[in-house]
């Protein structure tokens, strides 16, 4: 047991993954920077390097130290969440080692480009979630970094504008909530992840092979909405997923519909809508929304006179392809439905989705305001 716990004790000592999280003063401070320079002193080897820390008094405690010495010990992976804290990103750049950095919580601005940046060609991984930075900072420090893979950009601010252009390398994209006009090149993009409050614009050289986009929508929509959005999406291969969040609802002149053509309709795995408007049935938005693309399964969250416009919409479509009739509109053809398959959420069953006939008559009269629904569609 002595020789094993000499051994144990040994490994602990020298284990190449650090963690620390919410350090506060006093004793651990002591603590962790008595670790930090062991590995130091004995040229430790370090993988990964984490320090989560709530609350940071600037100079009172040494962070940069500790960073500098992981980066001296060849670490690979550095996560840091700090409230406030404002460094350099580009001291840890200067790591040949790094391949990748996750960051949470902290400032990149105010810094002077004056001293010169290097380039960091070991970087594959870039990830930044509610991090302040201004437009130079985002573009100076993609442009340090020419051979990052991924890249995570979640809820930063500081930007009027983002401007995410010349990305070589980079093959996956995620973009959360993040304030400020989006201007994206994808000509070398495999995979998009998309979620915010505008329709962002691709500079595209060929289609995307994997897009998820998730789109809050305020305000009153018109016919170049709906175009946008099918723009936006033909630029995919592949799209498993789109949600898409309305406020309100108002009519859309179909009409406008037919200026815009030459994008062939886009075909997504699920669509995923929530109408919990009260102003109306609005008939012409299903239609505007499956004009801009064709849902294998479409979800919808919605009152139930919603629903029962949804359904009456669907009868119309399939009665289209049916009868091959021009009834409504110039552009029925791409509205053409050869069938659906409806199912109506109940938690109060024993089987919480159950399927009704696409038939406005067979719907209890007793649904409740709001509800969950569910088509399968066939086009």
């Amino acid at each position: 047991m002595s020789i094993l716990s000499k051994t144990w004790l040994r490994s602990w000592f020298t284990h190449p993954n650090i963690e620390f999280t919410y350090p506060y003063s006093g004793r651990n401070l002591e603590l962790m920077d008595t670790i930090m320079n062991r590995y130091r002193d004995e040229k430790i080897p370090i993988d990964k390097f984490e320090l989560s820390y709530s609350f940071y008094s600037q100079g009172s405690q040494p962070i940069d130290k500790w960073f500098y010495i992981a980066l001296q010990n060849g670490v690979k992976y550095v996560f840091f969440k700090g409230l406030d804290y404002s460094w350099s990103i580009f001291t840890i750049l200067t790591a040949k080692s790094l391949t990748e950095l996750v960051l949470e919580c902290c400032t990149l601005m105010p810094i002077s480009f004056s001293s010169g940046v290097t380039n960091c060609n070991s970087l594959r991984k870039l990830s930044l979630t509610r991090v302040k930075l201004d437009e130079d900072m985002l573009q100076t420090l993609l442009n340090c970094c020419p051979l990052i893979v991924s890249f995570i950009f979640d809820q930063c601010w500081g930007l009027e504008k983002i401007e995410l252009l010349n990305l070589e390398n980079i093959k996956d994209l995620k973009i959360q909530f993040c304030k400020g006009e989006e201007e994206i090149d994808s000509s070398n993009l495999e995979s998009l992840e998309y979620t915010g409050y505008k329709i962002p614009k691709l500079k595209v050289a060929r289609q995307l092979k994997h897009l998820i986009f998730n789109h809050y929508c305020s305000g009153s929509l018109k016919a170049a909405w709906f175009y946008n959005l099918r723009k936006f999406l033909s630029n995919s291969t592949s799209c498993p997923q789109v949600s898409l969040w309305f406020s309100q609802c108002n009519e859309i002149n179909l009409t406008d519909l037919q200026l815009h053509h030459g994008v062939a309709t886009p075909k997504v795995d699920v669509l995923n809508v929530d109408c919990t408007w009260r102003n109306g049935e609005c008939p012409t938005f299903l239609d505007a929304l499956l004009w801009s693309c064709h849902p294998r399964r479409l979800n919808i969250l919605s009152t139930s006179a919603t629903f029962k416009c949804f359904i009456n919409r669907l009868i119309y479509m399939k009665n289209i392809y049916l009868k091959n009739l021009c009834q409504y509109s110039p552009w029925h053809g791409q509205l053409e439905l050869k069938g659906a398959q409806v199912y109506i959420f109940d938690d109060n069953t024993s089987e919480s989705w159950h399927s009704v006939e696409l038939n406005r008559e067979e719907l209890s009269p007793d649904m409740p305001f709001y509800g969950e629904y569910s088509f399968l569609l066939d086009w």
